[in-house]
């Protein structure tokens, strides 16, 4: 039997496809298998979020019936004032004080750090003299073994540095001045929260979630993940007398909120925190996917190899409605989706993924 050139052709790009199926890694099978289950799992939700979305909207729905003397109805939109009415309740409980409303406050029980602390009445002395803030023996401020200022002021050594504070509170408050530094630590803390929220812009964030809660029941916010944030440095150079560009690199944590349109939790989980997993789903273009490449923990030559293939976006029936369109046909087609996933993964999946496993 003879075979010509075209058969052995055939042939060889059968195995080449046979081999790029077995190197594909199990891990995207997986996710891909788990996404599949979520979105059907909620697609009672997503008919119950597009009936609250066409209500806000006034918008009747492809169900609304019209008898043969009708060509239209008056809608009245309800929906759409209560919603507002509630967001805007909202808004005013959570941010009446005009921030964000995130408070520190210590535990009764404060760890590595005291709760009060006060400076003692030096013997055969009125008031406390500061000028010799280390005392001198029989003052009555020996430390027991093992005390260090740390465990009585912990990060607030570098303040009151000089000055010997005991730990407890005072007995005579107006002879021997007192603090509180678990509560003065926790206001430190609170006011560096403060600062990198509102550096991640988390007030329109949680806005974001709280009209999603107040239209359709549900609000996700996304963090806070740590991410690198580079700022502008010039430096002069002595020697050349010429100033250098020096950009300044350093983590700041950053907030997300996350639509419930694009997030898939795990079906069988009644909370979060018993979910096995959460997938979101993301729509990039081709700029966005190219992206990736400069971030870490992702593969160069994957995404390279993605983008070779084109655009994998595949329209859901539910933007046709929110979009205003008549069919998903309509959408752009030159998009790519990306699923988002976190949860627990098998040891040999993720060995055959390829993954960095602890030795222990």
């Amino acid at each position: 039997m003879a075979i010509n050139e075209a058969d052995i052709l055939a042939l060889e790009d059968k195995k080449k496809e046979t081999e790029q199926e077995y190197d594909v890694s199990g891990l995207s099978a997986l996710v891909k298998s788990k996404f599949i289950d979520a979105e059907n799992a909620r697609k009672f939700d997503e008919e119950r979020w597009l009936r609250a979305y066409r209500n806000y909207r006034g918008v009747y729905g492809n169900d609304m019936a019209f008898t043969e003397s009708e060509k239209s109805k008056v809608f009245v939109k309800i929906t759409k004032t209560k919603v507002l009415a509630a967001y805007g309740q909202l808004i005013e409980v959570l941010f009446s004080s005009g921030k964000f409303p995130v408070g520190v406050e210590p535990t009764p029980v404060p760890d590595n750090i005291a709760e009060y602390a006060h400076v003692s009445k030096f013997e055969n002395q009125d008031s406390v003299d500061f000028e010799s803030p280390y005392g001198f023996p029989g003052d009555g401020q020996e430390l027991k073994p093992g005390t260090t200022i740390d465990n009585v002021l912990g990060g607030l050594k570098e303040k009151y540095k000089g000055i010997n504070f005991k730990k407890g509170e005072a007995k005579d408050g107006r002879a021997e001045p007192q603090i509180s530094p678990a509560e003065m630590a926790a206001g430190n803390m609170e006011k560096t929260i403060h600062d990198q929220l509102e550096e991640a812009s988390a007030v329109s964030v949680i806005r974001h979630a709280l009209f999603e809660m107040a239209l359709l029941g549900t609000g996700v916010i996304k963090g806070p993940f740590t991410y690198e944030q580079t700022s502008h440095n010039w430096v002069k150079n002595d020697e050349t007398g010429l100033n250098e560009y020096q950009p300044k690199i350093k983590n700041v944590p950053r907030v997300e909120a996350v639509s419930c349109w694009d997030f898939y939790p795990d079906p069988d989980a009644t909370r979060v925190e018993d979910a096995e997993y959460v997938i979101q789903r993301h729509v990039y273009t081709k700029a966005q996917v190219r992206d990736l490449i400069n971030r870490p923990f992702f593969r160069k030559e994957a995404i390279k190899e993605s983008l070779m293939m084109g655009p994998s976006y595949e329209a859901r029936g539910y933007e046709a409605s929110l979009q205003d369109r008549e069919s998903t046909d309509e959408f752009d087609k030159n998009r790519y989706e990306i699923l988002e996933f976190w949860g627990t993964l098998d040891k040999d999946l993720a060995v055959e993924a390829g993954l960095e496993l602890d030795k222990s």
